[in-house]
């Protein structure tokens, strides 16, 4: 549940092609991990939309027939692609899957499927998703170039809280689990 001192953090940006594309939203403004003051995560939401905002069109994914896939993620680490399921740092992953069809020979695509897979989307924690960095790292890649290039919002409900010296070594044992 969220507390009643959380306040928003933002970021959007375009995919590029194929390329692995991200962010990194500095915290430190409000952190000082060497002292206990940590960001935790209550709230994290991805959108995905065209790159002016509005929502995916058929003409987005492919003038005629075809498929696209793109996964996007949160992570408390900086990264250079996707993370597994089994990374620590990651604290947020959706997928987006899209293709369309063809009712005719020759004619114009038609969205077939438009699939949102979102094993932590939105990701609501109870107790908080604690970020021990100085930022928060966002990040998108897709399999296939669409014809569109797609805009991916990040949003994260957080607050600060000071850890115990207890809390700051369990935390330190769970992130040298792996």
């Amino acid at each position: 549940m969220a507390r009643n001192d959380t306040f928003f953090l933002r970021t959007s940006f375009d995919t590029s092609g194929t390329n692995y594309v991200s962010d990194n939203i500095d915290i430190s403004a409000y952190t000082d991990p060497a002292r206990g003051r940590v960001l935790v995560v209550d709230k994290a939401f991805i959108s995905f939309s065209t790159n002016g905002g509005g929502p995916v069109l058929q003409a987005d994914i492919d003038a005629v027939i075809g498929h696209r896939s793109l996964g996007a993620q949160a992570c408390s680490e900086k990264q250079t692609a996707l993370v597994p399921m089994s990374n620590n740092s990651l604290f947020m992953r959706s997928n987006l899957y899209a293709s369309n069809v063809v009712n005719d020979a020759g004619g114009i695509g038609t969205m077939g499927l438009f699939e949102e897979t979102s094993a932590l989307n939105p990701a609501e924690y109870m107790g908080g998703f604690i970020i021990p960095t100085d930022a928060i790292h966002v990040g998108v890649d897709a399999t296939v170039a669409w014809t569109a290039e797609l805009k991916v919002g990040f949003m994260f409900e957080v607050h600060t809280e000071k850890l115990s010296l207890q809390r700051i070594q369990e935390l330190l044992v769970s992130l040298t689990a792996n």
